[in-house]
C-alpha cells in the first residue's frame, strides 16, 4: 500500500511539474538581448510548456520592477545591473545567464580617435547620466588619468538626443549602445554630406578600452536573461527556455539579414538593415550566469565604487545566480 500511495505521489508531481502554461511571458527592452526571442517564440520553442508565449517590451526599470511585482512576466531581458538592483530590493529575481559583453562605442567625425585619451580637449555627449554606460566610460577616464577638464562630458536624456545632436552637427563625439550606433551610421549615409551629416566613424570601443586599463579581456557583462516570480520554481521550463534561447542566439549571429528583418517586424522603431548592422559589431556570447560570476562581481565592484546605487548598495550573493537550470 505504501509503495502505491509513493507511486501516486510522483506521479502527482511529475504531473505538476509539467503542467501546461495558458501563456509565457518574456520582457524586454529594444536591445538586441532581447532579439533572440523573436526567434524563440516564430518557432515555437516553448510550445510544450504555454500555449502561448508572448514578448512585452519594457522602457525603463520603474515599469519592469511593476511587472514583476504585479506577476506579469516570467523571464526578462534585463542589463545585469538591473537585475542586481531588483535582486537587492528583495524581487523575486535571478540571473540565468549573460548574453552581452560588448554594446558601447563612440561615434566621431575624426578617423583618428581610437582611444579615450584622443578625445582630449574635445567634448562628448552621453545619455543616461549616472546610469551603467557613464560609469563605465568615467571609470575608464579615471584609470587613464583623465578628468572632466580633459574631455567634456555633455549629458543628454537618451540615446536619440545624442543621435540628432551628431546628425545635426551640433556634436562632433557621442556615445552609444547598440543597435542605435547602427541607425546613426546608416542615418549619416542617407544625407548628402555636403548638407547635413558629414561621414562618421566608429572610433572608441568602450570594451577594448576597459580591457586595456583594468588589464582583462575587452569584454563586459552587461545584459543577459533572468528568471522571476512562480517562474524560478519551474526547473524544467527554465531548462527548456535556457537552451531556446542558445539556439535563437546561434541563429540570430548567423542569419544577420533575415534576423534583422524578424526584429523589425516585432519593435518598428528598427531599420531592418541597422540591426542587420549591428549584430556584427556587438560581443554576443550566452554564458550561463554562475558561470560569469568573477567577471559580473569585478564589474559591479568598478560600477559599486563611483555609484552603489547603481547595483542596489551591495553585490549580488550566490542566490542571484541561476545554479541549476540543466539539473
Amino acid at each position: 500500500m505504501k509503495k502505491i500511495i509513493l507511486l501516486l505521489s510522483v506521479l502527482l508531481l511529475q504531473a505538476v511539474a509539467t503542467e501546461k502554461l495558458d501563456k509565457i511571458i518574456i520582457a524586454g527592452p529594444p536591445a538586441n538581448v532581447s532579439h533572440p526571442i523573436f526567434k524563440m517564440i516564430e518557432e515555437g520553442a516553448l510550445k510544450e510548456y504555454a500555449d502561448k508565449v508572448e514578448f512585452v517590451m519594457w522602457k525603463n526599470p520603474d515599469q519592469l520592477r511593476a511587472m514583476i511585482i504585479n506577476k506579469e512576466v516570467d523571464f526578462v531581458a534585463i542589463p545585469s545591473n538591473v537585475a542586481s538592483i531588483l535582486y537587492n530590493k528583495k524581487q523575486p529575481i535571478k540571473l540565468l545567464n549573460v548574453s552581452v559583453w560588448g554594446i558601447l562605442k563612440i561615434i566621431s567625425r575624426d578617423e583618428n580617435i581610437k582611444h579615450i585619451e584622443d578625445l582630449k580637449g574635445a567634448e562628448l555627449v552621453v545619455p543616461w547620466r549616472g546610469d551603467m554606460p557613464d560609469i563605465v566610460l568615467r571609470s575608464i577616464m579615471k584609470k587613464k588619468g583623465l578628468g572632466k577638464k580633459d574631455i567634456k562630458l555633455i549629458y543628454v536624456s537618451n540615446p536619440m538626443d545624442a543621435a540628432q545632436q551628431l546628425i545635426l552637427r551640433r556634436a562632433d563625439n557621442i556615445l552609444l549602445p547598440e543597435p542605435a550606433t547602427s541607425m546613426v551610421m546608416r542615418k549619416t549615409k542617407s544625407f548628402p554630406v555636403s548638407i547635413i551629416a558629414p561621414t562618421v566613424f566608429r572610433s572608441v570601443d568602450l570594451q577594448s578600452d576597459w580591457g586595456d586599463v583594468y588589464e582583462r579581456e575587452g569584454k563586459i557583462p552587461q545584459a543577459g536573461m533572468a528568471v522571476v516570480g512562480d517562474m524560478l520554481e519551474k526547473k524544467e521550463i527554465v531548462k527548456a527556455f535556457e537552451e531556446a534561447y542558445v539556439k535563437a542566439m546561434a541563429w540570430y549571429k548567423t542569419h544577420k539579414k533575415e534576423a534583422g528583418e524578424l526584429v523589425a517586424k516585432n519593435i518598428d522603431m528598427f531599420d531592418p538593415a541597422a540591426i542587420t548592422d549591428s549584430i556584427g559589431f556587438v560581443q554576443l556570447d550566452v554564458k550561463k550566469a554562475i558561470d560569469s560570476k568573477e567577471e559580473l562581481d569585478f564589474f559591479f565592484n568598478v560600477l559599486k565604487e563611483e555609484n552603489p546605487k547603481i547595483i542596489g548598495g551591495a553585490l549580488p550573493d550566490e542566490n542571484f545566480y541561476i545554479q541549476d537550470a540543466q539539473k
